[in-house]
């Protein structure tokens, strides 16, 4: 046993000899592709850093922003084109080292044999294919651009940058969101078209509904005239959506321009409150009646127990079995 495990040590140390003398043999060689390998890899960074600057560049000129639409569009297909040939820039300098090391032959047959979707589904990126894919179809069919306003799913935000694989949204909180491309099964664009701004207001029940809804419509006309760069319609007192426990609660509607109906809503509600304070009309609060309790029991009526009779249209009664 002992002349077996002798004769594998051997073998081992043998081959770590013949390894070592051929580094010591190649040590011009292996250091000279080692320095053209870091010449590459730098190479690739300085192209990457000229293309970020040249994008960058454009995308703050105004030449390519004449528009809002053609700013979005620009910044949306150049932040898709950086993501793209960074990709490209580093696979192409992955295979130039690999060639300097004498394997470039092997893995470009490899990747000629197999073809590259088949090569990628075999090490289980079926993720990374769905996202590129996804991501090159929603930049061409213009879904969404750079500065849009989104909802994707259960986050939201602003678009920072789209890449080939992924979206970066910044919420309004200022998080950065980076959602893949793949996993994007809907999207809502407040950017596209009109916004609708919604109000509720709370009204007394001692009120003169009728006369508290005319002295709202009133203040909605007349901010309708004040923040005309908000709106797109002047807005309109639809009535009572609700009977709260101490309130009549009436809706508000307005169409705003794109991404302006949360700075609508805010001001129709100071416009609303300014109107009630100039006319003395209060708003509602929780009130609590006392009633003092008695032991003195009060007399039955004299109808209890007598069925009411329930109108053909009104359907079956619950109570009754047949």
């Amino acid at each position: 046993m002992s002349g077996k495990m002798g004769g594998v040590r051997g073998q081992f140390l043998s081959r770590l000899e013949d390894l070592a003398d051929k580094l010591l043999s190649n040590a011009g060689f292996l250091l000279w592709d080692i320095a053209v390998s870091a010449v590459i890899l730098m190479a690739a960074k300085g192209i990457l850093s000229i293309i970020s600057k040249i994008t960058s560049k454009m995308m703050h000129s105004e030449r390519y922003h004449r528009t809002e639409y053609q700013g979005k569009r620009v910044d949306t297909m150049l932040t898709l084109f950086r993501s793209t040939i960074r990709y490209l820039i580093y696979f192409g300098a992955i295979m130039l080292i690999l060639r300097q090391f004498g394997v470039g032959g092997i893995v470009a047959t490899l990747l000629g044999a197999a073809g590259v979707g088949s090569l990628a589904i075999g090490f289980g990126a079926q993720n990374l294919v769905k996202d590129v894919v996804t991501g090159i179809f929603m930049m061409f069919e213009n879904q969404f651009g750079v500065g849009d306003y989104i909802k994707i799913d259960n986050d939201e935000g602003y678009v920072t940058a789209t890449a080939l694989r992924v979206t970066y949204l910044r919420s309004i909180s200022g998080d950065q969101i980076i959602v893949p491309n793949g996993s994007i099964n809907r999207i809502v664009n407040f950017t596209k078209g009109s916004s609708v701004a919604n109000i509720i207001v709370s009204t007394a029940y001692e009120a003169d509904t009728r006369a508290v809804m005319d002295i709202m419509q009133e203040a909605m006309d007349e901010f309708a005239v004040t923040h005309a760069e908000l709106i797109d319609e002047p807005p309109v007192v639809l009535g009572i959506v609700d009977f709260g426990a101490s309130s009549v609660d009436i809706r508000i509607t307005c169409k705003a321009l794109p991404l302006k109906h949360w700075e609508t809503e805010r001001a129709m509600r100071l416009a609303i409150k300014e109107k009630f304070d100039r006319l003395g009309v209060e708003f509602p609060y929780p009130h609590m009646v006392t009633v003092p309790y008695t032991s003195t029991p009060s007399e039955p009526s004299s109808n209890i127990g007598e069925r009411r009779t329930v109108p053909d249209w009104a359907g079956p009664d619950e109570d009754d079995d047949t």
